[in-house]
């Protein structure tokens, strides 16, 4: 018989992952704290007020979740998110966010300090001239996401509470949370703020919670919080180098392929009429998001034609895909979660088999250069063949001069790309493989191999990816004499006949 595990952490879930994410932390017997009409009807859950202890939202590119708030709740839920949607890519902080560390400066140069922090050989950056050997107390003031080993540092100590934030060395300064827009309520605890006495140098941040909470939990939790800080700063001078004087807050993310959003999809249909590929047009595209909310208003009524619908919708959006003179290809690196946008191009080439696209992209160069991994002189007028497909893990690069001369060829190791009219995205793995008439080589292996280290990347999806780059490589140099004639099919051919 399934009974909730009951769980005391109130996690507030935002973003176009919501029903999927509350679903799971639900059936795990985590409370969601302020949650939305739309996710309380879907859940059958009750209104509640709870300031969150972790906040669960999108991440700026939408092509994953951010999980921050307090550091062992954070943990918990990041560990069971992680476990259950079981993504390939992720990170964690390699220091907790608004930790306060006991460090020694080790260098000094053009006012700034580096910081020994005695944690795992982590050194940091804090913007003071101080000297070799001073022992200095520190706010890690951004997160450290791996692969980086130099934290950012402050002496501005921030310290949470459920509604308020205590920063140190503002004392008398109000701030509040970009949530917080209805100018009565920040009159009210600007108000509030200026009754309370505050012993020490603290400045005050009000958090969003403060929009649905009651004043004297506002009121009780600026005293306690306040107590706490200054028992903190009573700590400092006993403190011993690398002693984590306060664990401040968890800061991991999880970023979703396409095969993690069709998972999420699944989880988001057993409370709600889900289309097939919600989660990744939702992610992508803002024009599709009306069509995606009207063809599930659709599925209320008629959820036996699910698939049916599904398979409508891929088609449409293959036909509006047609209807673009360019597409924009943004290409995100897993050792720096950024998009990065590449010379967009013209589709030459359309064809549609069942649910898989092919794409053909013609991409036209206008300054000179280096193809990167190739070596080879880029010059304007050269343009590129770049061939997609939404159900291989890789993509194919074709550069050739102005006049049609072959130059080489490079094979991008991804996840299955995503498309939508006018944009192609994908995640990069960072290893590749390149050609030319002269030689094939492997590039950047040791950059993957660098993401299973640093808890980036799953080790099997890692060891399948280089397995990937092994075949393909072993292929080009077999067909060297006919880069030029290679296709994306020939290549997944090649691999699955290997297999």
């Amino acid at each position: 018989m399934w009974c909730r595990f009951v769980n005391t952490v109130n996690v507030r879930v935002r973003g176009i992952y919501a029903t999927a994410i509350s679903k799971i932390l639900y059936d795990k017997g985590f409370n969601i704290s302020h949650a939305s009409k739309k996710i309380r009807e879907r859940l059958g859950l009750k209104e509640t007020l709870a300031p969150p202890d972790v906040t669960v939202k999108d991440l700026e590119h939408r092509q994953g979740i951010l999980i921050i708030g307090s550091y062992e709740e954070g943990r918990t839920v990041y560990n069971v998110l992680k476990e259950t949607i079981r993504p390939s890519i992720m990170y964690v902080s390699k220091l907790p966010f608004h930790g306060i560390i006991k460090g020694e400066v080790v260098e000094v140069k053009n006012n700034v300090s580096i910081v020994d922090l005695g944690i795992n050989g982590i050194k940091g950056i804090l913007k003071e001239q101080l000297n070799v050997g001073d022992e200095v107390v520190v706010d890690v003031s951004k997160p450290l996401l791996p692969p980086n080993n130099m934290a950012t540092l402050s002496r501005n100590y921030m310290v949470h509470g459920k509604y308020v934030v205590l920063i140190y060395g503002r004392s008398g300064k109000v701030f509040f949370s970009e949530h917080i827009t209805d100018p009565r309520l920040k009159r009210n605890l600007k108000t509030l703020a200026s009754l309370m006495k505050i012993e020490g140098n603290w400045g005050i941040k009000w958090r969003s919670a403060t929009t649905i909470g009651k004043v004297d939990e506002f009121m009780l939790d600026l005293q306690n919080t306040v107590k706490y800080a200054n028992e903190l700063i009573s700590k400092f001078d006993k403190a011993k180098k690398g002693e984590l004087i306060y664990t401040g807050q968890f800061f991991g993310m999880l970023v979703f392929s396409d095969r993690d959003k069709e998972k999420l999809d699944e989880i988001r249909s057993k409370v709600y009429p889900t289309i097939k590929g919600h989660h990744k047009y939702k992610s992508l595209s803002n024009e599709l998001t009306e069509i995606v909310d009207y063809t599930e208003y659709v599925l209320l009524n008629k959820p036996e034609i699910a698939n049916d619908l599904s398979k409508i919708l891929l088609h449409y959006v293959y036909e509006k895909l047609k209807e673009k003179t360019h597409i924009e290809i943004e290409h995100i690196s897993i050792f720096e979660n950024e998009i990065k946008k590449l010379t967009p191009g013209q589709i030459v080439k359309l064809t549609m088999e069942n649910d898989e696209a092919q794409i053909t992209v013609k991409r036209i160069f206008k300054s000179k250069g280096i193809y990167d991994g190739l070596g080879v002189e880029k010059e304007p007028g050269d343009y590129d063949l770049m061939e997609v497909s939404t159900k291989h893990p890789l993509i194919i690069h074709k550069y050739f001069s102005k006049n049609g001369t072959f130059k080489g060829i490079y094979l991008n190791i991804n996840t299955p790309p995503e498309i939508v009219p006018g944009k192609i995205r994908y995640i990069d793995y960072e290893v590749d493989v390149v050609a030319t008439r002269d030689e094939v080589r492997k590039i950047d292996v040791e950059k993957l191999e660098k993401t299973v280290e640093e808890g980036i990347l799953d080790p099997d999806e890692a060891k399948e990816k280089l397995e990937i780059a092994e075949k393909a490589f072993r292929f080009l140099k077999e067909n060297i004499e006919n880069l030029e004639k290679i296709s994306i099919k020939d290549l997944e051919q090649a691999l699955h006949k290997e297999s």
